[in-house]
């Protein structure tokens, strides 16, 4: 049985620098509603199209939200503060936190070792500070961006408190093999083959789902692959959640024919009869 995501879920995309130059238009036209742009990284990096991509996406009529990348090796204070500073005045209607590092060093060959790793305890302790603090600090909605096999194998004291916030969960039910496709054919083609994300222990709910990956190529940005998201609602659901004005609900070509069919019974009593 074939899942009707794109009908059941709002559609967005999460993006950063590597995407240089983006189409925020196209996007819109195909079907985008919310962008997550990374504003930060640590206490080091300010994501240098941030401002750029905000200011797209806005003019798009999109909802925004801005993420950081925690960093273990950097204080939450400084990491606090390097948010600020990349945010400046913008304004976003909420923030994201990604807890994805377990490592000490980023040197690729010395990630699997044992004694280059966070412990549990250090993981969970700082990302749930961090999260507080930014939480505070802009008084928005936080979401938590991790995967549940992370939680499980690198930081399983996070289950203690992520059950209380709301989620962003990365998870992948695709092969690796890249597609270059237009957003009809990822709509008809490439819905998710599962309808949710896998959850972290002890987490029972999911706001929004990054299911590609860097699988899909798509009209709107040149060369870089997009990570895709879901909201677990419709766009209403959406700028409910956020205390948005609600703009009125999109219906696709079917559910207008169905619509009309029950406002207008004669037409199809018309139609039997006639049959």
């Amino acid at each position: 049985m074939t899942i009707d995501h794109f009908s059941n879920y709002c559609l967005g995309v999460d993006v950063s620098y590597y995407q240089t130059s983006i189409d925020w238009l196209k996007f819109q036209e195909g079907g985008v509603r919310f962008a997550i742009i990374r504003a930060s990284q640590g206490n080091y990096l300010q994501d240098t199209c941030f401002h750029t991509h905000l200011q797209g996406a806005q003019q798009a009529g999109m909802i925004c939200g801005a993420y950081h990348y925690f960093e273990l090796n950097c204080s939450v204070s400084s990491q606090v503060n390097t948010l600020k500073a990349a945010l400046g005045s913008q304004d976003v209607s909420f923030l994201a936190l990604d807890v994805e590092q377990y490592w000490k060093s980023w040197a690729k060959d010395l990630r699997s070792q044992k004694d280059n790793h966070f412990s549990s305890q250090f993981i969970s302790q700082s990302s749930r500070e961090m999260a507080e603090r930014m939480r505070e600090t802009w008084q928005k909605p936080v979401l938590i961006y991790t995967r549940a096999s992370f939680v499980s194998e690198y930081a399983p004291h996070m289950s203690d408190w992520l059950p209380e916030w709301p989620l962003w969960i990365a998870h992948y039910p695709y092969s690796s093999t890249r597609k270059t496709v237009n957003w009809e054919q990822l709509k008809k083609d490439f819905a998710p083959p599962i309808p949710n994300p896998w959850l972290p222990q002890k987490c029972s709910g999911w706001k929004f789902w990054q299911f590609s990956g860097d699988k899909f190529s798509l009209p709107g940005v040149n060369h870089s692959p997009l990570d895709l998201n879901f909201y677990n609602g419709s766009l209403q659901d959406l700028q409910t959640w956020l205390n948005l004005p609600l703009t009125p609900r999109e219906l696709t070509f079917e559910q207008k024919i169905a619509l009309l069919w029950q406002a207008h019974p004669q037409l199809w009593q018309e139609e039997n009869h006639h049959g």
